[in-house]
């Protein structure tokens, strides 16, 4: 709450400053609708130029943020002076769907929820924002004690760093609160940037149908989506007739360089309406303006429907939402539809006229240019592969805006559109084409029951712990060990798990892999080799001592299996280590779950969600772990390691509960532990002799949820049930400590 209230008082100043300049007739709701994104892309520019310059530091951002909140105000003071209606304006105002306008502002509410239910974000891309911004705060750069650097717009990090100084929050509840707020100043800036045509509600409305900017958010993708800041302002600049094109042309190409300190793909996005503009404003004056580029509007709109289906056979479909790979095939059509359909009938519909030109050219140029990522890798070079980072998942997001403006246009009544160039002397209900009135009302039902289904299913997400980057204890733990280990160098591993733990201040061996990554990479490399072998002597050259591992991870189970490693703190599986001075043998092997006992309605072997992300397994277990959905009892076989004394050993159980469990347990020989505890892993140790059969026991209600990583291929399900995950289980001599 903090947070956003900050975000609200740095961005309203400027914000309203930019909107009243930028649209002068546009009345209070649209100018307070669009002063977040306005004020948000304000602030994120300037701090960005602040760390490009080197001029980065607590002080300077507050100089920076004093001027930012003087020009708001010299600009209002100014525009105060000016009228504040025109005809078209008075008509768009008296004839604005007011429920339409109550539902819009009651599902941009919706967005700011997260804020108040968790305090760490879901996905995995906060990780290296909030890392960048850890070392701003700590350096006034993007350097790392150890010497690590990057190269990554500065924009997003900046802000993070600079309200996490104010509030005296956790980053990563700083970037939580900084990504709904983006979120919901996006939905408002299209809400006033459309309202300038008729479709304000409509368009936040439209936004809803599809998933795409939404699932960005979700997973943590805060510098694309706030990049895209500028975009609806731009979109009503475009689209409106009045003023000088040039100046509109003008204002289009700062915002391109100012959403450049963010993210490129913001840029991107501008620069391609600009060239649809350009093109289309063109066109219509030549021989092709006689037949109103009906042809044109068609064939673009084939090209983006239909051979968005064909091209995406080219694209291998066992890995089709890789953010790495081509994001305009499917994955466009997951995260954009029912939107883009109805932006195709939408474009088609409303085809004769000059605001439906632009938008559905410059959704074919966005479409065209993600075409890269169909290049081999050889025939790519550097430019295109920086340009490919730049369109990074565009699929799941850079059609969304364009095509909810298309779609806001014919679902609302109430527009004054223009054909070819020329502007409607009459305003009119009903005077362009629009949705009939059933389905118009109809998509407003399935809009509302969607956001209502939605955010339950948000909710419910983030009671399951286990779908975070950043296991519940790793945080702890590294707390704990900054303590006891100060400025030594800590071995983590690279991995979101490992890199997330710079935040508790640690000097980590691993650097965020993120952006452009310039550093000390023969340092870690080095002791990654050393920590496989037991090369004692490459460690403390190094001045390695201490290690941190978390039970996402494989470091945990690689140290374990050392004789030179000792655990000195731990919770609920995340584990500090120190570097012993003489060895100790105490592992003596670890078992897991055959797969024929785990064929039953109640145990399925699935994939591990995290398996790809690890760089080890050194017990052997593979991709699949057994999975039991509660309720159940189910007694699982287990592949047990040679040569096993025949005697009491210390026995540890490495589980996964995919929700809480209220009443579980299970039974191992003599061994009775019980399972109960919150969502998320844990290590559960106790003292028996060896069995080759274990017993779960898990008595809770069956209860089931929506897990995106179903959505992004890490997860064989999309409906998930809470029950728990058995990973392995190891033992040690009961002299030692496991």
């Amino acid at each position: 709450m903090q947070a956003l209230f900050v975000l609200g008082l740095l961005t309203v100043l400027p914000g309203l400053g930019l909107a009243m300049w930028l649209d002068a007739p546009g009345g209070r709701l649209r100018t307070w609708c669009a002063a977040p994104s306005l004020g948000l892309a304000a602030h994120g520019g300037a701090f960005g130029a602040l760390v490009l310059l080197g001029l980065w530091s607590f002080t300077t951002a507050c100089l920076a943020t004093l001027l930012l909140q003087g020009a708001g105000a010299v600009l209002i003071r100014r525009a105060s002076g000016q009228p504040h209606s025109t005809d078209r304006s008075d008509w768009f105002h008296a004839h604005r769907s007011r429920h339409r306008t109550w539902i819009a502002g009651g599902i941009v509410g919706l967005a700011l929820l997260p804020v108040f239910a968790a305090d760490v974000p879901q996905g995995v891309d906060w990780v290296g924002f909030t890392a960048l911004a850890h070392h701003l705060m700590e350096r006034g750069s993007f350097s790392s004690a150890l010497g690590h650097g990057w190269l990554y717009p500065p924009g997003l990090p900046a802000v993070l760093a600079f309200v996490s100084h104010v509030t005296g929050l956790a980053l990563p509840a700083v970037g939580l609160a900084v990504g709904q707020f983006t979120l919901a100043a996006l939905m408002l800036g299209m809400m006033s940037a459309m309202d300038r045509h008729g479709a304000g509600a409509e368009a936040v409305l439209a936004m809803v149908l599809a998933i795409g900017v939404f699932s960005k958010i979700l997973d943590s993708g805060w510098p694309t989506v706030a990049s895209l800041a500028l975009v609806p302002a731009c979109i009503g600049l475009v689209l409106d007739d009045e003023g000088p094109r040039w100046q509109k042309r003008l204002t289009l190409l700062i915002g391109a360089v100012v959403a450049s300190l963010i993210h490129p793909s913001g840029a991107l996005i501008l620069v391609l309406l600009l060239v649809a503009d350009v093109g289309c404003a063109g066109l219509s004056k030549g021989s092709l303006g006689r037949v109103r580029l009906d042809v044109l509007v068609l064939m673009g709109l084939t090209l983006l429907l239909i051979g968005v289906i064909s091209l995406s056979q080219d694209v291998r479909l066992e890995a089709p939402f890789a953010e790495d790979g081509w994001q305009g095939g499917w994955p466009m059509l997951a995260y954009g539809s029912p939107l883009l359909f109805l932006a195709g009938v939408a474009g088609w519909r409303l085809r004769g006229h000059f605001e439906s030109r632009v938008l559905v050219v410059w959704m074919v140029l966005i479409w065209l240019l993600s075409l890269v990522h169909l290049l081999p890798e050889g025939a790519r070079g550097p430019a295109i592969n920086n340009l490919g980072a730049g369109l990074y998942a565009m699929g799941m997001y850079a059609f969304h805006l364009p095509a909810a403006a298309l779609t806001a246009l014919w679902w609302s009544d109430s527009t004054a559109l223009r054909t070819d160039a020329s502007s409607p002397t009459l305003f009119v209900v009903g005077r362009d084409p629009c949705a009939p009135r059933p389905l118009a009302v109809g998509l407003v039902v399935l809009v509302c029951l969607g956001s209502v289904l939605a955010t339950g299913a948000m909710a419910r997400l983030w009671e399951h712990e286990e779908t975070l980057a950043v296991a519940p204890g790793d945080l702890e733990v590294a707390e704990h060990l900054r303590i006891i280990a100060g400025d030594d160098p800590v071995y983590a591993e690279q991995a979101p798990w490992g890199e997330a733990m710079v935040l508790a201040g640690l000097n980590l061996t691993v650097g965020v892999d993120l952006g452009v990554h310039d550093g000390q990479h023969q340092v870690h490399l080095q002791a990654t080799q050393a920590v496989l072998t037991d090369d004692v002597a490459t460690l403390q050259s190094l001045g390695i001592a201490w290690a941190i591992s978390s039970p996402y991870g494989a470091l945990g189970w690689v140290l374990e299996r050392s004789s030179w490693w000792e655990t000195v703190h731990e919770v609920s599986g995340s584990r500090a280590w120190a570097l012993r001075s003489e060895p100790v043998d105490g592992f003596l092997g670890a078992a897991k779950v055959t797969d024929a006992s785990c064929a039953s309605a109640s145990c399925v072997m699935r994939p591990d969600p995290w398996s790809a992300q690890r760089w080890n397994d050194p017990h052997d277990l593979g991709s699949k772990r057994a999975v039991i959905d509660a309720p159940a009892s189910v007694n699982l076989a287990l592949l047990m390691p040679p040569d096993l004394p025949d005697e009491p050993l210390q026995v540890c159980l490495h589980v996964e509960r995919l929700g809480g469990l209220d009443a579980a347990e299970v039974q191992f020989g003599a061994w009775t532990a019980d399972l109960a505890g919150p969502a998320g892993h844990d290590r559960l140790c106790g003292e028996t002799a060896p069995s080759n059969e274990a017993l779960f026991s898990l008595e809770d209600p069956s209860s089931h949820w929506i897990n995106p990583s179903g959505a992004s291929g890490r997860s064989d399900r999309l409906i998930d049930a809470s029950g728990l995950r058995i990973h392995a289980i190891t033992f040690h001599a009961a002299s030692s400590k496991a």
